[in-house]
C-alpha cells in the first residue's frame, strides 16, 4: 500500500513538473513554453489552442530579440521548439517557397533562418522550429512529425476582438450614464413642476375662499336672496373646479415616481444584460 502511494506521489510530481510554464519577456509579452520534446507540430498547435493560445508568431526583429533573450535565460543554449510557421504543407521542392503563420494566415514578413535554411530536405520539411544547432535559436524548416517542445502566446485575433469589444462597452456604458443623468434631471424637473402646481392650486383656493367670504359678507349686509343664491352657485363652481384640479394633481404626483421608477428599472435591466453578455464572453 505504501509503495503504491509513493508511486502515485511521484507520478503526480512528475506530471506537475511536466506542465508547460509561463514566462515574461523583456518587452512585456508572456509565453507558455513546453520544454519536453514529445510533441509533433500538429499536437503542439493543439496544446496551444486548447488553452485559448496560439503557437508563437514572430513578425518583427524586436519581438524576436526579446524572445531569444528569454529562451537563453531559460535553456542557456539553443534547443528545438515549435513555432507557428509553416509553408502551408507545400509539396513543391523549391527552397524559396513562402512561409506563413498558422494562427493569422499572414505571410512571413520577418524571418530569422539559420544559414542555409529553409532547405526543404527530402521535400518533407513543412514546419518551423528553433534550431538546436544554432547558437541563437535561429529557425529551421523540419518535418512536422518530429517531436519537440513548443512556445505558445496569447491569440492575436482574440486580443484585438476583446479590445474592440471593451471599447464598445465603454461607449455603451457612457451612453447609458448620460441617459440616466438626463432622466434624473427630467424627473427632478417634473417633480418641481408638480410641487409648483400644487402651491399655485393652494394659493388659488385661498384667494377663491377669501373672495367668497367677502362676497358673503357683502350679501348679508344687503339682505338680497338672489345675491345669496348667486353666491352659492359661484362657490359651487370653483369648488368643483378645484376638486378636478386636485384630482389631476394627485394622479400626476402618483404617476410621476412610477414613470421615473419604471424608466430606472428598464435602464438597470439594459445595464445588467450588457454586463451579462460581456461576462459570458470567453477568450
Amino acid at each position: 500500500m505504501r509503495k503504491s502511494y509513493c508511486l502515485l506521489v511521484l507520478l503526480f510530481i512528475e506530471v506537475a513538473i511536466a506542465e508547460p510554464q509561463w514566462y515574461n519577456s523583456s518587452d512585456g509579452r508572456q509565453y507558455l513554453i513546453e520544454s519536453a520534446a514529445k510533441y509533433n507540430w500538429f499536437r503542439a498547435n493543439h496544446e496551444c489552442s486548447r488553452r485559448n493560445l496560439q503557437l508563437v508568431e514572430i513578425q518583427s526583429e524586436s519581438k524576436n530579440q526579446a524572445l531569444v533573450k528569454l529562451l537563453k535565460s531559460i535553456f542557456g543554449t539553443s534547443t528545438s521548439l515549435w513555432l507557428g510557421g509553416n509553408d502551408q504543407f507545400n509539396s513543391e521542392i523549391s527552397t524559396n517557397r513562402p512561409f506563413y503563420w498558422s494562427a493569422s494566415g499572414k505571410g512571413m514578413t520577418y524571418s530569422y533562418w539559420y544559414p542555409g535554411e529553409p532547405n526543404n530536405e527530402r521535400n518533407q520539411e513543412n514546419c518551423v522550429q528553433t534550431f538546436a544547432y544554432s547558437p541563437d535559436f535561429q529557425w529551421n524548416d523540419v518535418t512536422c512529425t518530429n517531436q519537440y517542445g513548443f512556445i505558445c502566446e496569447d491569440q492575436h485575433a482574440h486580443n484585438k476582438y476583446y479590445s474592440t469589444l471593451r471599447e464598445k462597452r465603454q461607449h455603451v456604458m457612457k451612453a447609458i450614464k448620460k441617459f440616466s443623468e438626463s432622466m434624473q434631471h427630467e424627473k427632478e424637473k417634473v417633480l418641481e413642476m408638480v410641487h409648483r402646481t400644487r402651491n399655485l392650486i393652494a394659493k388659488n383656493n385661498k384667494e377663491v375662499e377669501e373672495f367668497l367670504a367677502a362676497l358673503e359678507s357683502k350679501s348679508s349686509h344687503n339682505g338680497g336672496s338672489d345675491e345669496a343664491e348667486n353666491k352659492q352657485e359661484m362657490k359651487k363652481v370653483p369648488t368643483e373646479t378645484n376638486e378636478h384640479i386636485n384630482e389631476l394633481y394627485e394622479k400626476l404626483e402618483n404617476s410621476t415616481p412610477k414613470i421615473a421608477n419604471r424608466i430606472s428599472q428598464e435602464q438597470f435591466e439594459v445595464e445588467r444584460k450588457i454586463e451579462d453578455i460581456l461576462g459570458n464572453i470567453h477568450f
